[in-house]
């Protein structure tokens, strides 16, 4: 048992490799002698019949879902990237899945090869992740779990109902390549679209196999460019990333037919890149987010976090580049100020990530500013918009991103938001924020201290934002979606 534990464990690189190995060396003789006798004749016939019937239907969009199922293998609470795939999948299949317009697959990164699935896969793994009962503290944590055999056999043993959960996955996608069930190739047809959301670059030579697919199939392709992060701030993230990440945005590029972006800084930094690179760009379009969070997330059953009385809410992971650093220094100088009873306390909301030991360790050494800052992690999408509600307001001290989610977030429960003035954030708060210079401590100091002792201020704030703002919904983005996504598929 244990050496399955091992393998479950190491499972991608080692057990996906030696099953995909044993399984086309044995799937000929496999299919003709046992495949047969159990009615491969009629399924044969059956597939003749869906070839026939999907030669007329119109060009569909695939939701290629693999990164999002897999990332919810590990953890239970999403980052922006799962949250905003999740409520366009929501989105799309309430508006066009009856019709058949929208269909999931995944790029199995076991077998290599796609598969259909159905929506429930995508709506159990967001509610139901079995990331759930994952041993992880930290979001770089699987990464790291090779690195030293020692500490891999020692997670695997004391977690051994969780691992054999991923060999499961595993073992399930050889077995449906062996049996030759779920066929991708007898559901799609050329033209069709397939389409991703979340973060491929993950995925061992995604965009080579995105190529093979359009080559054998016909397909067209379109990802979602988040950010270009890695690139433009390489400071901000480690080394691996950034080699990885470019070469990733090249074969993105090159394999594309369309390519989305979340904001128009971040498609003006991909244009910029592209022609610095001499890369020739597909078309380029920018994806208009929905704001808010799904009814489909409510949980039930889950212990609700108690929350201070008096607090303001900073919702992001724990990483360097949100700088989380920069509001500690505030709050000190706070605390210095008007002293430690005046202030409320200060939430971060968020998995830790990386490079932030520093910033945890004097958090530790300072008892978190005795108490005035808090962390709390794994706040379910009812308790984090009950957060939002509950808060006097919220912060957003980011030095860069591609869009900007928790500040529409915070917006759509009618909560005032204080924010960096770097990169895509403008776009998403407009007029009904006030900014501040992240990299100027006075500015942002002169910003939050005006909202936590001019109550009348943040009152008329919050006023024009309960009469004036108009958030997009999540089925207006899909709709948008799609529309940039037909214009890729050829005339009827």
């Amino acid at each position: 048992m244990r050496l399955i534990y091992i393998l479950a464990a190491v499972g991608a690189p080692v057990f996906s490799a030696a099953l995909a190995m044993a399984f086309r060396r044995n799937a000929g003789q496999f299919r003709g002698d046992q495949l047969q006798s159990a009615g491969l004749h009629h399924a044969r016939t059956s597939d003749l019949a869906a070839d026939r019937a999907n030669s007329d239907r119109p060009p569909v969009v695939w939701f290629e879902v693999e990164d999002f199922l897999r990332y919810f293998d590990h953890f239970r609470n999403p980052t922006g990237l799962q949250r905003v795939a999740f409520e366009i999948f929501v989105e799309a299949e309430k508006i066009y899945g009856a019709s058949g317009h929208i269909k999931f697959c995944r790029l199995s990164i076991y077998s290599k090869q796609f598969i259909p699935i159905d929506f429930d896969t995508v709506i159990s793994a967001y509610l139901n992740p079995p990331g759930a009962n994952a041993p992880w503290k930290t979001i770089g944590e699987p990464a790291q779990l090779l690195s030293k055999f020692s500490h891999t056999l020692r997670v695997v043993t004391r977690h051994p109902r969780f691992f054999l959960g991923l060999l499961k996955t595993a073992a399930r996608d050889f077995i449906d390549l062996a049996l030759r069930r779920r066929r991708f190739e007898r559901m799609v047809r050329p033209d069709d679209i397939v389409v991703s959301l979340g973060a491929s670059w993950g995925f061992p030579r995604y965009m080579e196999h995105i190529a093979k697919a359009k080559r054998r199939y016909g397909i067209k392709f379109s990802v979602l460019i988040s950010d270009l992060i890695p690139l433009e701030h390489e400071a901000l993230v480690e080394q691996w990333h950034v080699v990885q990440f470019r070469q990733w945005i090249e074969e993105a590029i090159a394999n594309s037919d369309v390519l989305l972006n979340v904001s128009k800084y971040s498609r003006d930094m991909l244009v910029k890149l592209a022609t610095e690179a001499g890369w020739p760009l597909p078309r380029v379009e920018v994806l208009d987010l929905g704001t808010g969070l799904s009814d489909r997330t409510i949980a039930q059953g889950r212990k609700i976090t108690s929350l201070p009385q008096r607090f303001v809410l900073v919702v992001s992971t724990i990483e360097i580049r949100k700088n989380h650093r920069l509001l500690v220094r505030v709050w000190r100088r706070l605390i210095e100020r008007h002293g430690a009873d005046a202030l409320p306390v200060l939430i971060f909301a968020g998995q830790i990530g990386w490079m932030v030991d520093g910033l945890l360790a004097e958090l530790a050494a300072c008892n978190y500013l005795d108490g005035k800052i808090k962390l709390v992690h794994g706040l379910s999408d009812t308790e984090l918009r009950q957060a939002y509600r509950s808060c006097l307001f919220t912060i957003f001290p980011s030095l860069c991103e591609g869009w900007g989610l928790p500040i529409a977030e915070s917006l759509i429960q009618g909560k005032f938001c204080v924010a960096s003035n770097r990169t895509s954030i403008p776009e998403v708060g407009g007029d009904f924020v006030d900014y501040f210079d992240p990299a100027d401590d006075d500015d942002a100091l002169a910003k939050i201290e005006r909202l936590l002792f001019d109550p009348a201020y943040l009152a008329s704030r919050e006023a024009r934002l309960r009469d004036e703002y108009r958030p997009r919904s999540w089925a207006d983005c899909v709709h948008g979606l799609i529309g940039q996504l037909n214009q890729t598929a050829p005339a009827e």
